[in-house]
């Protein structure tokens, strides 16, 4: 091969290289910009106990992009938030899970996840909204075809689908507290989540309309994802942001603040 040859070939990958990472710069900054955060590198600022969500079992862990972070004051609270695209390592191996509860759920293999950290400290609890995450679709034909690796699954009669572990927090059973509509919710006390539906939360639940959202607190972390795919857009990842937002508000009134031992004080009136 011409010398020439080589040079232009190493050039064409440079420039597809150069021009891939301004694509995604262009798009971090959008999604700051919409969401009032800034663009940061990684997830290696958040607690260990995002990898005790469902979220990780699901995904099995994943390949994060569109990552942006901040402060945020809402009232009297700082919120610590980082919003983030997550491409699963399922996706990657053209497979996908589900939640094994008794109403079992789906996760797209591209999600947009928000992530706020609180002074509080919380049991695990998740709730469900109802979606199409609930139907358990495999992945449309274009999906399929367009993925090497589920074109080879398809090829070597692999399943496609697995029941993800079900953290040892959640118990498969759905809690018996009164919800707003379409709601569900998985944990072990169901006096912590009918308290915070009471003080303040149920609001903002009949006001977060948006299809299989879901809400997952555990420690100090209150992460909502949708549970269908990835939020397109640097507006509709804002209003992701919105929404958690709203939610965690919700949350945070009708919950005990920790002092700086980690003693729970009294909520204010």
């Amino acid at each position: 091969m011409p010398a020439w040859t080589v040079f232009g070939v190493l050039g064409a990958g440079v420039a597809y290289l150069v021009g891939r990472g301004v694509h995604r710069r262009s798009h971090q900054q959008a999604a700051a910009d919409a969401s009032g955060l800034t663009p940061v590198a990684d997830l290696t600022h958040l607690p260990a106990a995002l990898q005790r969500t469902a979220l990780w079992p699901l995904s099995d862990g994943g390949f994060e992009s569109r990552v942006v972070h901040g402060t945020l004051s809402r009232g009297a609270h700082d919120i610590d938030i980082t919003a983030f695209d997550f491409e699963t390592l399922r996706e990657r191996r053209g497979e996908w899970a589900y939640l094994p509860v008794d109403r079992p759920f789906r996760i797209g293999g591209r999600i947009s996840v928000v992530v706020c950290e609180v002074d509080r400290s919380f049991p695990h609890l998740l709730l469900k909204r109802a979606g199409q995450g609930d139907e358990l679709r495999g992945d449309d034909f274009i999906d399929r075809k367009g993925s090497i690796a589920k074109t080879a699954r398809d090829g070597l009669g692999l399943p496609s689908k697995y029941p993800a572990e079900l953290p040892p927090t959640l118990p498969p059973a759905a809690l018996a507290v009164e919800l707003p509509e379409a709601w569900r919710a998985y944990g072990r006390d169901p006096s912590v989540l009918a308290e915070l539906v009471a003080g303040g939360l149920g609001a903002p639940l009949v006001q977060a309309g948006r299809r299989d959202l879901v809400i997952e607190l555990i420690d100090s972390l209150i992460v909502v994802y949708p549970a269908a795919r990835e939020v397109v857009g640097s507006d509709a990842f804002g209003d992701l942001t919105a929404t958690a937002l709203a939610l965690v508000d919700g949350i945070l009134a009708s919950s005990r603040s920790l002092s700086p031992r980690g003693v729970e004080l009294q909520r204010a009136t």
